[in-house]
């Protein structure tokens, strides 16, 4: 699907969240149709600078001439933006990346009346390579998750889920590139011990890596399947394995994304 022609897209606030989406965007659709605004004038500045997009003078007036609304803003300001917005979001959609931040806390700031979407993507997005989850009120139309599933698709694959299960894609998916630099980190040292330079130690890591991902990716098979297809019987792979099994390397990896899960319902309730 593509963004309907004329659809005109806003973004509150322009860190590095809301300045990948608007750079996706920047691709795919007639810039004029972009605005963006942030506090920091600077960042608004440069962003219309490098893509040619309207910058407003303020949330409220960037909110008056936009069909979609994204709040890339820190969590704690978004009761303060969206009280400033709300006399002009008639009929229009309401796009979340606040982590925490519910649907049922915003809708009791602008009316349950309110097309609310709640976003979660992760940085991966400045390389167009995140992984967003959606999660729609009942305002949303099915036409209009669409729209809101192709803005992000422009910065890497996206899901619908309910919101229930926000907090453990906090988990996996918002928390995981860490996990992941802290593995190529460990993969790139092992390297190092091994004799390999540093620089080409992290180049093999974050390739096998970068590589390995792809391959599920594109393949869709079982992970363990595709190990299975590089770890030949009495094999160097085999015995590596062991050890990480041995050091409870998978378990500890779930009990990771447990506690960020539980961590993230704690400052979700708060």
């Amino acid at each position: 699907m593509t963004i309907p022609a004329g659809k005109i897209i806003g973004c509150i606030g322009a860190g590095n969240m809301g300045g990948a989406i608007l750079a996706g965007l920047a691709g795919t659709i007639d810039t004029a149709n972009l605005l963006v605004f942030d506090t920091d004038d600077n960042k608004s500045q440069a962003l219309a600078g490098a893509y040619s997009i309207t910058r407003e003078s303020s949330a409220a007036q960037l909110a008056k001439k936009c069909h979609i609304i994204i709040l890339a803003v820190k969590p704690g300001v978004i009761p303060d933006v969206l009280r400033s917005i709300k006399p002009e979001t008639d009929s229009k959609i309401i796009v979340s990346i606040a982590a925490g931040v519910t649907i049922d806390s915003m809708e009791k700031i602008m009316g349950q009346d309110t097309a609310i979407v709640r976003a979660m993507p992760n940085t991966p997005a400045l390389v167009k390579e995140a992984m967003t989850v959606l999660s729609p009120n009942s305002r949303v139309k099915e036409t209009e998750l669409e729209t809101v599933k192709t803005i992000f698709e422009q910065i890497g694959k996206v899901l619908v889920l309910p919101e229930h299960l926000m907090d453990a894609v906090t988990g996996i998916s918002g928390s995981g590139p860490a996990y992941v630099f802290t593995f190529i980190q460990a993969m790139a040292d092992g390297a190092v011990k091994m004799g390999i330079p540093r620089n080409e130690a992290l180049m093999l890591a974050a390739q096998t890596v970068y590589g390995s991902a792809a391959m599920l990716v594109s393949q869709e098979e079982n992970p363990i399947a595709l190990r299975d297809k590089v770890t030949s019987p009495g094999g160097t792979t085999i015995e590596a394995v062991h050890i990480l099994e041995e050091k409870g390397f998978s378990g500890t990896v779930m009990s990771a994304i447990e506690a960020a899960t539980k961590k993230s319902q704690k400052l979700g309730s708060k």
